[in-house]
Order: C-alpha cells, then structure tokens, then sequence
C-alpha cells in the first residue's frame, strides 16, 4: 500500500475518533462524575484537577486537601482537551 494512502487512512481514522471522543465529552455535560484529584490545575492555580472514571481531566474550583481523594464532579463545561466543573455536594 503506498505511503499516502497510508496517511489518509490514519488521518480519517484520527477525525472519527476525534469527533467520537468529542460526542463523549459532550455527553458528560450536565452530569455528575466521580473524579480522582490528581493536583492542581494547570490551567490555574485558583483550581484543581482530577481525571474522571473514563480518564478525562476535569478542572475545578477546589482546594489541595482533596488532591488524593475521590469526589463527586458536576460536569458544566466542555473544553477543547478538558472538561469543567464544580464540586457537585455544593451545586
């Protein structure tokens, strides 16, 4: 098979699970998820960061005590690489 079919191949391949990954995301808007507080986000240091069941960073207001824990994350916005959120005990 010649190299640029190749390539073409794999580009649509990448695009489908790009717009299937993205459809997920979209999905998890609007619902609560548990999430494992890994640190404090990059994207802030006002904010923490954790990684959902299904291994999606989220970022939210939250103090470095739970870094560590598991919490309950109520999905408010998709990002383009990242999810956000608020601790959903105080939603």
């Amino acid at each position: 098979m010649p190299l640029e079919e190749k390539k073409s191949r794999l580009a649509r391949l990448q695009a489908k699970l790009k717009g299937h990954a993205d459809q997920i995301a979209r999905d998890m808007v609007g619902t609560v998820q548990k999430v494992l507080v890994e640190g404090v986000s990059k994207k802030s240091h006002q904010e923490i960061s954790g990684r959902t069941e299904n291994n999606r960073i989220v970022n939210f207001p939250g103090t470095e005590r739970l870094i560590g824990h598991c919490v309950d994350v109520l999905i408010t916005e998709k990002c383009q690489n990242s999810l956000r959120g608020r601790l959903a005990n105080l939603a």
